[in-house]
């Protein structure tokens, strides 16, 4: 497929976002207007691990908003949306363990979760494309991203 007729799909949440970014999410580098961090050693390493799992879950969109995909085709989608997701755990729980701020550690906590349910999400999709694609966009990564993003903006 040429990168000029590729569907860009929805957007990951990421993590890793997934992150997506997700959300990633999920979530390519980060969306354009993500705010930089303060600096803060936590909100670096989790829009870190963040903008990872960005990048690792866009092309997997791509190949989830395409109808149809054969069976080989949607079980590398869910290694990779595991592995993504994977990743973005680990990256989110070091990051909550480099604040202090109990404020920023809760937002992060949450998005943690958030993370989780997604792994949990993947893993229980069975390989179906509907369900992969439908991790991607979970309202609970979604939010607790954003609320990690807005903390540390």
């Amino acid at each position: 497929m040429s990168a000029g007729t590729a569907s860009t799909g929805p957007e990951p949440s990421t993590t890793a976002g997934a992150a997506a970014g997700p959300t990633a999410p999920a979530g390519s580098p980060a969306p354009a207007g993500t705010p930089a961090s303060k600096s803060l050693p936590a909100c670096d390493a989790v829009l870190k691990a963040r903008q990872t799992a960005v990048a690792a879950i866009a092309p997997v969109a791509v190949v989830l908003a395409q109808p149809g995909r054969p069976h080989e085709v949607l079980a590398k989608a869910t290694n990779d949306l595991n592995t993504a997701y994977t990743a973005m755990h680990v990256g989110v729980a070091g990051a909550a363990e480099l604040t202090a701020d109990p404020k920023l550690k809760a937002k992060i906590s949450a998005y943690q979760l958030a993370v989780e349910q997604a792994i949990v999400a993947v893993e229980g999709s069975d390989g179906d494309q509907a369900k992969l694609a439908a991790v991607i966009e979970l309202p609970a990564t979604r939010s607790a991203e954003k609320a990690v993003v807005a903390a540390c903006a």
